[in-house]
């Protein structure tokens, strides 16, 4: 009787669910709960599914359901496969999805690494680049401040140099001046003989011709100085430059009752500036002569030194022999020194050197230290 209620329930509900289902034109009633079935699982609604099945649960109950052409057990153990199958798809689907968002998150994620890495990289290639720039302009803007205080060095070396060079050509102007003063004098007060007087005369004139030499070679100097400390070497004969420079100083010889000894080899050659080793040679002549102990020997020599020559003149100085070695070059002392000391720049610019040396405490030698002579010789006269 129960049943019998329940089936007539569902035919009233299947009547009323026909008023806004599709109409479907079946055989059974299982075939219409089936499709109304799929019809609410598609459309979401799991309030209807539900009741669905309920109805179809109570109609496979009946004893009639055994006539229509389904088994309803059957066909809601299906339909529950079907959907846990559904279930089953969409939770895969789900987690593929889940798999690829987390594949791209990966990927982003790896791009962005690799952008940052790119960034830093760019970066500390950026700060190195400033770096080397920041050290490189130090180190040239330490070159530049070196330059300029070699450059002030050089000036004020210079500079002093032609300080020494205009004191020189006063003093070398001076005495013959005094000399023709002092002439002028003797001539005045009538007590020189005429062959006296030419003989005056012949040495003012050696000794003005002398110094104006010494000028123009001084002059010359200083052009090339101002060019930049250049000249052109020559190869000389060291002998007649020693001979040149020695004109006009046998007064002061004979005045200091000096003995030269000449042991200068005829075949010395040596690369300098003619003109300014003359220079060089006449002011270490006088030195000399000044500093040698009356009576004594003036001796002069050279020899080859590996690839240079040393033109030497000993002299014996007496028991000062080591004060006058300390203030050879001291050209704030006297002409001498000055000249001395100019001398020694001339000798460093063209690439040698004067040196003073003492032995016994007594005996000093002045040495001039240039190239040895290689290219052609030029003579005196050339």
């Amino acid at each position: 009787m129960i049943r019998r209620i329940a089936y007539i329930i569902l035919l009233v509900s299947g009547c009323c669910f026909g008023s806004w289902m599709p109409a479907y034109a079946y055989d059974t009633p299982a075939d219409s709960l089936y499709q109304r079935l799929q019809h609410c699982i598609a459309m979401g609604d799991e309030a209807d599914a539900a009741a669905t099945r309920q109805e179809i649960y109570l109609l496979a109950h009946q004893d009639n359901s055994r006539l229509d052409s389904i088994d309803y057990l059957e066909f809601l153990l299906k339909a529950r496969a079907g959907q846990a199958l559904a279930m089953k798809n969409k939770l895969q689907q789900e987690k593929i999805q889940e798999k690829v968002q987390e594949k791209k998150n990966t990927q982003l994620l790896t791009a962005g690494l690799i952008v940052v890495a790119v960034l830093l990289l760019v970066l500390l290639l950026s700060r190195y680049y400033n770096f080397r720039k920041a050290r490189r302009q130090e180190k040239e803007l330490a070159k530049g401040y070196a330059a300029i205080s070699e450059k002030n060095a050089e000036l004020k070396a210079t500079d002093e140099f032609k300080n020494k060079l205009i004191s020189i050509i006063a003093n070398d102007f001076r005495e013959p001046l005094l000399h023709i003063t002092t002439v002028a004098g003797e001539l005045k007060s009538g007590e020189m003989s005429k062959a006296e007087m030419l003989e005056a005369m012949r040495q003012i004139g050696a000794s003005s011709q002398k110094t104006l030499e010494v000028f123009d070679n001084v002059l010359r100097w200083i052009k090339l100085q101002l060019s930049g400390y250049e000249y052109s070497p020559v190869t000389c004969w060291l002998q007649e430059q020693v001979q040149a420079a020695e004109i006009g100083l046998d007064m002061s010889i004979r005045e200091h009752h000096l003995s030269v000894v000449d042991r200068i080899p005829d075949t010395m050659v040596v690369e300098a500036d003619m003109e300014i080793l003359q220079f060089i040679l006449r002011h270490m002549l006088l030195a000399a002569i000044k500093h040698a102990v009356p009576d004594s020997l003036l001796i002069l020599d050279a020899w080859p030194d590996e690839e240079r020559v040393r033109t030497s003149l000993a002299i014996d100085a007496g028991a000062n022999a080591v004060d006058v070695s300390e203030g050879v070059f001291a050209w704030q002392r006297d002409t001498y020194a000055l000249g001395m000391a100019v001398s020694r720049d001339f000798a460093v610019r063209m690439g040698g050197d004067i040196v003073v040396e003492v032995s016994a405490d007594r005996y000093l030698t002045i040495s001039l230290v240039l190239k040895q002579g290689r290219g052609t010789i030029v003579p005196l006269l050339s």
